[in-house]
């Protein structure tokens, strides 16, 4: 309570809005408060399934405690303190499956020496970030951008993502007027042949195509030709 090493809350408003999070009933460790001062210690919040104790007469006393749940007060809304619920599950797809429920988090953190269970957790949730067997660190490099996904924020910033974050991305077609004549067929009156030529220009086509890449290149080259000698006629037009 005394040490000068912990952060304390920032004002009394959120003192007591993170204070009321705090269950005594299923604090393992800290749990102390000083409202004088906005200082909360570093709790954790579990469960124990019983305590035994017998005595001479071998008599056994059971006490049960109630684990963190989902429904639980510090599960409803960001922490944004130094309170650390643990909720158990039986395997990493219910961890997965937990995860996914709920709005995209701001950071996800895997603590496993197993590289493949960490793949299998990160390809299989969303989050703003991610950091393996650490906290925070994600965070540090400023070449990596930091940001929120869905409930959690849009963008992200560190270095050229913060610019990219409060930029906009105009996209600008320049159409020469030579081209009318192809397209003139967008304009009424419609038809059904008409429509259903419209239609089949503007559907996405999901059936990609492996093009060789020596077909590629005689292609393209012929395609720059044409349109390098339709404008040249244009131009003496």
């Amino acid at each position: 309570m005394n040490s000068d090493s912990y952060c304390h809350i920032v004002n009394s408003r959120h003192f007591q809005r993170v204070k009321k999070l705090i269950n005594t009933d299923k604090v393992v460790y800290g749990g102390q408060t000083d409202e004088n001062v906005n200082y909360i210690a570093p709790t954790i919040l579990y469960v124990f399934l019983f305590n035994h104790n017998m005595n001479s007469n071998f008599v056994l006393y059971i006490s049960f405690r109630t684990n963190v749940t989902e429904d639980d007060a510090v599960m409803q809304e960001e922490i944004f303190g130094p309170i650390l619920p643990i909720l158990t599950v039986n395997n990493e797809r219910e961890a997965i499956a937990f995860v996914n429920k709920r709005d995209k988090p701001l950071a996800l953190y895997v603590f496993t020496a197993n590289k493949n269970l960490a793949k299998s957790i990160i390809n299989s949730t969303s989050a703003g970030s991610t950091c393996v067997n650490d906290v925070i660190f994600q965070c540090a490099p400023l070449n990596l951008p930091f940001g929120g996904v869905g409930a959690s924020g849009l963008g992200a910033y560190h270095g050229k993502y913060s610019f990219d974050a409060f930029s906009h991305r105009r996209a600008i077609v320049y159409a020469p007027n030579w081209t009318e004549k192809l397209v003139s067929k967008r304009y009424p009156p419609y038809n059904a042949k008409r429509l259903a030529f419209l239609e089949s220009r503007t559907k996405v086509n999901r059936r990609w195509r492996f093009l060789p890449r020596s077909s590629f290149w005689f292609w393209a080259f012929f395609a720059l030709f044409i349109a390098i000698t339709t404008r040249f006629l244009n131009r003496k037009v």
